[in-house]
């Protein structure tokens, strides 16, 4: 019992400082605006954090893989993979085949990232940046820069829809899948394994891991995954903006180290941790919202409240280092 509880001090104690920042929001910021926690605004917050945060599961398991892993085009494949999708549903196709195809599109470019990367040793950033041009530059080719609307009611359920009459379903999908993949990482092998290669390549090679299989599936997950959270957010908008997903990377990248996922060294970082990290940059940018800073200002603001939370998290884990 007393191993038991020790593991989830230690587990929690790990994103004391993420818990933290997310409590000091949760006393302050009702004081500033008595809506902030209201049923309603809470599930407003859970239904915007759903585009970054799904994505940045998959984002995790990349960075987790170690070696400089990264993928910065997960914007690029998100954006053409549901313009298909939406180009194939205004032409009367089937929302559910339209979806097929979008996650069978990204799984493809996740494919060729994965074989770039394990196969050719291809560095990742510049793997993931070529296919984020060539992605983009396809989606702009088929969109001309207009966007499209009027997608079909039953699709339009997905990003839409309230289980009792108050849950959207973005919200819902976003908890689950972090609940998912908190137990896929943590309980089965291909998850361990992916700690493995990140903590130490060449032993787990030795031990038999076949590290190119793991390579591959965590590039086509975090590309379906990415296909997947813009799947719900067109369904949601009822619309498929030219410019959808925009800096969509740097946002799951920004959840994920947030999140205590190290992009310096690989085999470190928790789904619980990149979902706190989501739900911080999440209530920064509602809280600024509520306060009515301008637009202008809230990018320059969440960097640096970003930049801080980084801070905070360095210095707790050197703490933590010279206590062991």
């Amino acid at each position: 019992m007393q191993n038991e509880l020790k593991k989830i001090r230690k587990y929690f104690s790990e994103d004391a400082v993420r818990l933290g920042i997310i409590a000091v929001f949760l006393i302050v910021m009702p004081f500033v605006s008595p809506y902030f926690l209201k049923t309603k605004n809470i599930m407003n917050i859970l239904q915007n954090i759903s585009l970054q945060g799904i994505t940045a599961i998959g984002m995790t398991m990349v960075i987790i893989t170690g070696s400089g892993g990264i993928d910065i085009s997960v914007g690029g494949v998100l954006a053409l993979s549901v313009w298909v999708a939406a180009l194939m549903m205004k032409s009367g196709v089937s929302w559910v085949l339209a979806v097929a195809v979008a996650i069978l599109i990204a799984a493809f470019c996740g494919m060729v990232n994965a074989f770039s990367v394990g196969i050719m040793k291809i560095p990742p950033m510049i793997a993931t940046l070529a296919m984020m041009y060539m992605t983009r530059g396809l989606q702009t080719v088929i969109s001309h820069g207009s966007t499209l609307n009027g997608l079909p009611e039953q699709f339009q359920y997905i990003g839409q829809g309230m289980v009792f009459g108050a849950i959207p379903i973005p919200a819902i999908l976003i908890v689950l899948l972090y609940i998912v993949a908190a137990w896929f990482m943590n309980k089965t092998v291909t998850g361990r394994n992916i700690y493995a290669i990140g903590g130490n390549p060449e032993a787990a090679r030795v031990a038999g891991i076949k590290n190119n299989h793991v390579i591959f599936f965590c590039y086509i997950a975090c590309s379906v995954l990415a296909a997947i959270a813009g799947l719900i957010f067109i369904a949601r908008m009822d619309s498929a903006p030219a410019t959808v997903a925009n800096n969509l990377e740097m946002k799951a990248i920004m959840g994920a180290v947030i999140g205590g996922t190290s992009v310096t060294f690989g085999g470190k970082g928790k789904m619980m941790g990149t979902f706190l990290g989501v739900v911080i940059v999440g209530l920064i940018s509602n809280a600024l919202d509520l306060m009515g800073v301008s637009a202008y200002y809230q990018q320059f603001i969440q960097g640096a409240l970003v930049l801080v939370v980084v801070f905070l998290e360095a210095v707790r884990t050197r703490r933590e280092a010279r206590r062991s």
